[in-house]
C-alpha cells in the first residue's frame, strides 16, 4: 500500500506542477518522505482531494508541501518552514505578514490523566487526535482551570463542543470563575453592553450538565442564568423586533467591522447580531430545560421562540440564501452584507433554521478549499488563524452542522480543512506574529470530531444518543476507549462507514434505539455497526478567496447633495436611499427630493455582494421637536414632550462625553422603550454634541412623559454632560 500512496502523490503533485523541474523535485520530496516514514501498511485512501490539497489517511500532500507520521508515530513531520511560508505570502496584500514557528509537538510516554484513548484505521487523524488531547491537558493552570484566551466566546465553544466531555469538572471550575454575584461578568474589556456575547456562559454550562449530572451545578447555573438574562433583558431588548442589541465578538470587533471605521460604541450599540441572538434564545431555551429538570415551572421557552421568530424574520437573507450576521444602521436597520458562519452553525444545530432551510444553508454558504470562512465575504485575503480565513472553532462547527444535516461532501471538506491546518500549522506551532493563537479552543475543536461526528454522541439529561458519521475515505473500525461518563467508563466502538446505525449494543446485549441512559455505571463495551443511508443534499458552493468585502466609502454630506472623498472611478457606487438602491457616477452627486424622513448612504457594489454603508446621515425635513432636560445622578430624570399626533417616533440625546459609559432606560408613559448608549466619541458633531443611539417610541397626542433612568453598570462610570433630546416622527 506505501508503493500505491507513492504513485497516486507522484500522479497528484505532476497534474499540479508548474514546470518540469518543480515536478521533478516534489516528486523526490514526495519519495523520500514516504520511504522515510517505514511504515509497512498504510491507507491510501482519500478523505478529500481538492484544487489545494489532497488528504489521506496517513499524509497531506499541498504542491510540494508534504505532512506524514513517521515511523515513530508520535509526531507529525513536515517540510513546511518559516522560509518557505513567507516566500508564498510574499505578495499578499496584507501589510507586514510574518510568521512565527513556536514548539513542535511531540507525543508523550504516557496518556494525559483521565483522557481517553482513540485509533482508528487513519494514522494521522489520530495523531491529530493525540496532539489535541495533550493540547487540552496543556491548557489547565495551576489553579485546574483552563487558560482564558482573548476571546472568551471561543471559550465557550470550546467547552460547548468537547472540552464539558473530555474535562468536566476543569469546565465547571473555570465557567465559575466568571460569575460575579450570581450573574455572568458582563464587564469583558470594558465593552459590555456594547459588545455582549458573555450569554454563550449558558450554553457551555448547560453541556457541562448533562455530561456530569450534577444537580448542585444545574440549580447553581438556573440561578446565574436567570440573573443575567433579567439584566440583559432590561439593558438590550429591542422592542420593535424583539431580538437582542449589542455587538458579538466576531460579528463587530475586530472581524466583522473592519471595513466599517465609521461605527462607534453608540453604533455597535445599535446593531442586533445575529451570534449573540441565537445565544441569547438559546439560554432561554436551556434555562427553560433547566427548569423542567428542576422540577420550576416558568415561560422562558415562549422568550426564546420570540428571538428565533425575529432572527428568521429580520436577518434570514433570502436572495443570498443565508443569515446575515447583524442588523446596523440609525433610523432604518439594514442587514449587513456578510455571514457569521459559526453562529450560522449554531442556526442548524440548535433549529433556529429548521427543515430545508438548514440544509441548503450548509449547501449554498460559499466555502474555500481551506475551510468555511469566519465571516463571509472575508475582510482580507488571510484571516488571523493558520494562514486562512477560518478558525478551528468555527470549522468544528460548520462540520458538526454538516453531519447533522447529513451532507458528506460538506463534511469531507470541513475535516480535510480542519485537519490540513492542524497537520501543517499547529503541529510545528506555526502562527501569524501578534495573533494570539487559541490553541485550546483548536484542541477542543478536533476532539470534537471524534466524539462527535465518529462517535455521534449527542449528550442529553437522559443520557447519550448515538449517530456516528464515518464518511467515504475514512475505512476501519473507530475505538474510542476509556472515556467517562458520569459513573460509568466507555468504550465505544464503531465498524463500517456512513450515517446510519445498524446495530448497536452495549457488553454484547442488543438495543433497541442508539441511546444509553444517564443511570448506567461501571465499564460499557458500545459496539456500533453503520449502513449508508441517504444523503438528503451533497451540495457544497465553492469560492476562490477571491471575494473580498468591497471597501467602505468615505462621504461628506450636505443638506441636498454628497460627496465620496475617497472616490474611485471604476469602483459601482450606489446610493441608498431608505434602503434602495440607485446608482451613483461621480464623486459629487445629489441628493434625490423626499417627503418625510430619511436616511442617505453610499455603498460600493462588489461582484457578487455589495460593501457596508457609509456612515448614514438623516435628513429630518423639518426641525425636529426638542427638549432639554438636566442630569441627575439620583436615578431618574424626566421630560413632558407634546406631539399633534401619535404614532411612532424615534428619539435620541445630544450629550457632551464625559469618557465613561453611560446608559439609560427610556420610558414613556411608564412603558419601557428602549435603552440609550452613550460613550465617548471622538469627534463631536452638532453643536458640539455627541448622539446616542436611536430608540423607537410610541407617543400618544398630546402630553407624554419621558422618563430616562440611570442603569447601574458593574464598573463604575461619570454621568454625561446636559442632555438634547430629539424626538422625530418616523
Amino acid at each position: 500500500m506505501c508503493q500505491n500512496s507513492v504513485i497516486f502523490a507522484i500522479g497528484m503533485l505532476k497534474n499540479r506542477a508548474q514546470s518540469i523541474a518543480v515536478t521533478l523535485a516534489a516528486i523526490a520530496v514526495s519519495l523520500l518522505l514516504f520511504a522515510c516514514s517505514g511504515r509497512k501498511e498504510m491507507s491510501n485512501q482519500v478523505i478529500v482531494q481538492n484544487d489545494s490539497f489532497t488528504l489521506t489517511g496517513d499524509s497531506l500532500i499541498e504542491d510540494t508541501i508534504v505532512a506524514w507520521i513517521p515511523k515513530s508515530q508520535d509526531r507529525i513531520a513536515t517540510n513546511l518552514s518559516i522560509s518557505r511560508l513567507d516566500s508564498i505570502y510574499r505578495n499578499s496584500e496584507v501589510e507586514n505578514l510574518k510568521f512565527i514557528s513556536g514548539k513542535a509537538w511531540r507525543m508523550r510516554n504516557t496518556r494525559p490523566t483521565m483522557m481517553p484513548e482513540f485509533t482508528s484505521g487513519q494514522p494521522l487523524i489520530d495523531a491529530l487526535y493525540n496532539m489535541s488531547v495533550d493540547g487540552i491537558a496543556n491548557g489547565i493552570d495551576k489553579n485546574g482551570n483552563f487558560v482564558a484566551t482573548h476571546n472568551i466566546s471561543r471559550l465557550y465553544c470550546a467547552i460547548y463542543l468537547s472540552l464539558a466531555c473530555l474535562k468536566p469538572h476543569q469546565s465547571m471550575s473555570t465557567l465559575k470563575t466568571m460569575v460575579d454575584r450570581d450573574s455572568i461578568i458582563m464587564q469583558r474589556e470594558g465593552q459590555w453592553p456594547v459588545v455582549s456575547d458573555h450569554i454563550g456562559w449558558a450554553t457551555a454550562a448547560w453541556e457541562v450538565y448533562k455530561t456530569t449530572g450534577d444537580r448542585d451545578w444545574l440549580a447553581y447555573c438556573y440561578r446565574v442564568i436567570e440573573k443575567t438574562l433579567e439584566i440583559n433583558q432590561q439593558v438590550l431588548l429591542d422592542h420593535q423586533t424583539g431580538l437582542i442589541h449589542g455587538a458579538g465578538y466576531t460579528s463587530a470587533r475586530p472581524l466583522g467591522t473592519r471595513r466599517m471605521t465609521w461605527m462607534g460604541y453608540n453604533d455597535l450599540f445599535a446593531c442586533m447580531s445575529l451570534g449573540n441572538n441565537i445565544l441569547t434564545g438559546n439560554a432561554y431555551a436551556i434555562l427553560s430545560d433547566m427548569g423542567d429538570e428542576l422540577g420550576i415551572e416558568n415561560s422562558y421557552q415562549k422568550d426564546a421562540q420570540r428571538i428565533k421568530d425575529g432572527i428568521n424574520q429580520y436577518l434570514w437573507n433570502e436572495d443570498h440564501g443565508f443569515y446575515s450576521s447583524f442588523l446596523y444602521g440609525a433610523a432604518f436597520p439594514r442587514q449587513s452584507p456578510l455571514t457569521d458562519n459559526t453562529s450560522q452553525a449554531m442556526c442548524v444545530l440548535w433549529g433556529i433554521a429548521d427543515d430545508d432551510r438548514a440544509e441548503n444553508l450548509i449547501a449554498n454558504t460559499p466555502v474555500s478549499d481551506y475551510g468555511v470562512n469566519v465571516t463571509y465575504p472575508a475582510s482580507t485575503p488571510i484571516e488571523p488563524y493558520f494562514v486562512n480565513s477560518s478558525w478551528a472553532t468555527t470549522q468544528a462547527m460548520w462540520n458538526l452542522a454538516a453531519a447533522y444535516t447529513d451532507n458528506e461532501n460538506a463534511l469531507r471538506r470541513g475535516l480535510g480543512a480542519l485537519y490540513r491546518a492542524q497537520a501543517l500549522y499547529q503541529s510545528r506551532g506555526i502562527h501569524l506574529q501578534g495573533i494570539d493563537t487559541d490553541y485550546l479552543g483548536t484542541s477542543a475543536s478536533n476532539a470534537a470530531m471524534v466524539i462527535r461526528v465518529l462517535m455521534g454522541m449527542n449528550f442529553t439529561p437522559e443520557g447519550i444518543e448515538f449517530a456516528p458519521t464515518v464518511p467515504t475515505g475514512m475505512p476501519g473500525v473507530k475505538i474510542l476507549k476509556g472515556l467517562n461518563y458520569r459513573r460509568a467508563v466507555l468504550n465505544i466502538t464503531v465498524n463500517g462507514e456512513g450515517n446510519d446505525v445498524a446495530t448497536i449494543t452495549d457488553n454484547g446485549k442488543q438495543l433497541e434505539s442508539a441511546f444509553i441512559p444517564c443511570d448506567i455505571v461501571g465499564n460499557h463495551s458500545i459496539v456500533i455497526t453503520l449502513k449508508r443511508g441517504q444523503h438528503r443534499n451533497n451540495k457544497v458552493t465553492i469560492h476562490r478567496n477571491e471575494v473580498i468585502i468591497p471597501l467602505t466609502p468615505t462621504v461628506e454630506w450636505t443638506r441636498d447633495s454628497g460627496y465620496i472623498v475617497d472616490y474611485q472611478p471604476g469602483l459601482a457606487y450606489r446610493l441608498s436611499v431608505n434602503g434602495k438602491l440607485s446608482a451613483v457616477t461621480d464623486s459629487v452627486f445629489a441628493l434625490p427630493q423626499t417627503d418625510g424622513l430619511t436616511e442617505y448612504s453610499v455603498e460600493i457594489a462588489g461582484k457578487y455582494i455589495n460593501g457596508y454603508m457609509s456612515r448614514p446621515y438623516l435628513d429630518f425635513h423639518l426641525t425636529p421637536q426638542t427638549a432639554f432636560f438636566p442630569d441627575s445622578t439620583g436615578g431618574h430624570t424626566t421630560i413632558t414632550v407634546s406631539v399633534a399626533q401619535g404614532g411612532d417616533y424615534l428619539l435620541d440625546v445630544g450629550y457632551r462625553p464625559t469618557g465613561t459609559l453611560d446608559v439609560r432606560e427610556v420610558n414613556v408613559n411608564t412603558h419601557p422603550m428602549g435603552t440609550l448608549v452613550m460613550t465617548a466619541v471622538n469627534e463631536l458633531e452638532i453643536n458640539g454634541l455627541a448622539y446616542s443611539n436611536m430608540v423607537t417610541v410610541q407617543l400618544l397626542k398630546g402630553e407624554n412623559a419621558i422618563a430616562f433612568k440611570q442603569i447601574r453598570l458593574p464598573k463604575a462610570f461619570t454621568p454625561c454632560e446636559p442632555y438634547q433630546v430629539r424626538v422625530i416622527k418616523r
